[in-house]
């Protein structure tokens, strides 16, 4: 399957970087970083996207779940260094949000990636609207000057 153009790999289209280093345990028998460790970078992109997005909201911690991701890599990843992430919202549902990603090493894009998070319930355990303050937080953040 080809990879989703969709997705930039232009670094000004991200408004917010998470740093992270990479350790030596990253790596696989390829000498390269292995695709769980990559998932584990976009993890902490979209932790501190959400931090950002919605810092200073009542989001419960518990608020959101990841429904889908995908991954296209583009490029290897190499030990040492470390990579930044980059991370945009790029869509919000009635009870979902889509976040694309990029992640660089160096001046390289080398993975790109989307995820669906849905607003979620801890009592219910189902997925629910976002409140009438997150969803404003949702629409500044879609209409923002990094947009």
């Amino acid at each position: 399957m080809p990879t989703n153009k969709s997705i930039s790999r232009d670094r000004s289209d991200y408004p917010f970087w998470t740093p992270v280093s990479i350790r030596f345990s990253d790596q696989d028998p390829m000498e390269h970083v292995n695709n769980v460790a990559i998932t584990a970078f976009l993890e902490s992109g979209r932790v501190g996207l959400f931090g950002h997005i919605f810092s200073g909201t009542r989001l419960p911690s518990r608020g959101i779940v990841l429904a889908r991701l995908t991954v296209d890599y583009l490029n290897e990843i190499t030990f040492p260094g470390s990579v930044e992430v980059g991370g945009r919202l790029a869509a919000a549902g009635d009870r979902s949000m889509t976040t694309h990603y990029a992640v660089f090493q160096g001046e390289k894009c080398c993975v790109v990636s989307e995820s669906v998070n849905v607003f979620f319930d801890p009592v219910t355990r189902r997925s629910t609207a976002p409140s009438a303050e997150i969803r404003a937080v949702l629409e500044r953040a879609l209409s923002g000057p990094s947009r």
